[in-house]
């Protein structure tokens, strides 16, 4: 059964981290497809991306790079079913191929960001596999094939243009499963968009087709006023303006990637940030001021389409019964 409602769901390191993270993510994926098209994007496993740091200047990479394949091995030996599981160990083992090769090469001006890329590249088929697994038809994507970069950061409007693409040939009847903080240059060299940058990538996919929502999913039930795991009384936010967290985004009082709600606040496109841990909570609701706006023309956009395919339908009933005999 296919949806007319897109959404954008985020799900940050620590919600694909370890088995029992991975089964909140999966019931709550499996809910959203029964109602909507979910987009997912998804951050590598949590601690990965830190590990990855250390082999870019590890003496040994070998170490490093047998404890970030023992990572995954292990999960997916937990999660997955021994079919599913031969397939994703095939995908470890050419990825880990492919990191041992650059991590043994000079460093070009894309080593590092080859190596940091490595994260989402493996947590993405894994979280496909699951889903499959699970009854729900997903599909890893690579988003370096579709998010575009230059010396100056993400190309929007090219970037904007190749999602759109992509996303009008993607069945309906399948739940993509993209890497976040990942993009290539013109040249096809892997690009990162740089800490934090999975929310980036996120709010560009929500951007680009046209999302009723992105819904940020994290540890923690919304925004607080200060890290509620360190702050004792921290208090959350129930709403925010869209344009003031981009405000606050920008000047790093959120702990976010700096851009990364400039698409979905040009696209004026709520931003939801909620709990795997506590998926019934109420989180933070992040509405945009001009809202209201965009509900009614989508409004009146979809009842003039109805409007027209039923006079379309009524004309064409209508010529039936005056050919029957």
């Amino acid at each position: 059964m296919t949806h007319s409602l897109v959404k954008v769901l985020k799900f940050g390191g620590s919600s694909v981290g370890s088995a029992e993270s991975l089964a909140r993510v999966t019931t709550i994926i499996r809910g959203e497809a029964a109602s909507c098209q979910p987009v997912v994007i998804v951050s590598a496993l949590s601690g990965v991306t830190d590990l990855l740091v250390t082999l870019t200047n590890s003496n040994d990479p070998e170490v490093v790079i047998a404890q970030l394949a023992r990572r995954h091995i292990e999960l997916s030996e937990t999660v997955l079913d021994s079919r599913r599981r031969y397939t994703y160990l095939r995908t470890i083992g050419g990825i880990m191929d492919g990191l041992r090769d650059r991590c043994h090469l000079p460093d070009d001006g894309h080593r590092t960001a080859a190596i940091l890329a490595t994260g989402e590249l493996l947590s993405a088929p894994l979280v496909a596999a699951l889903l499959t697994q699970e009854g729900v038809v997903a599909q890893a994507i690579d988003a370096r094939k579709l998010v575009l970069t230059d010396h100056q950061g993400v190309v929007r409007d090219q970037t904007k243009l190749q999602i759109s693409n992509w996303y009008s040939d993607l069945s309906r009847f399948v739940v993509p499963i993209v890497t976040g903080f990942v993009g290539s240059d013109k040249d096809g060299n892997t690009t990162i968009l740089g800490r934090g940058g999975s929310d980036y990538s996120a709010s560009l996919f929500a951007e680009a087709v046209g999302a009723a929502k992105m819904d940020r999913w994290t540890d923690v039930d919304g925004l607080y006023t200060a890290d509620p795991n360190k702050v004792k009384g921290a208090g959350k936010f129930l709403y925010l303006l869209l344009e003031d967290a981009t405000s606050w985004n920008e000047a790093s009082a959120l702990g976010m990637h700096t851009e990364a709600f400039l698409p979905v606040l040009e696209a004026c496109i709520p931003v939801h940030v909620r709990s795997t841990r506590f998926p019934q909570g109420d989180g933070t609701l992040i509405l945009p001021r001009l809202l209201p706006g965009r509900i009614e023309r989508d409004s009146r956009r979809q009842l003039a389409h109805f409007n027209h395919t039923t006079s379309s339908s009524s004309i064409s009933d209508a010529r039936l019964k005056e050919v029957q005999p």
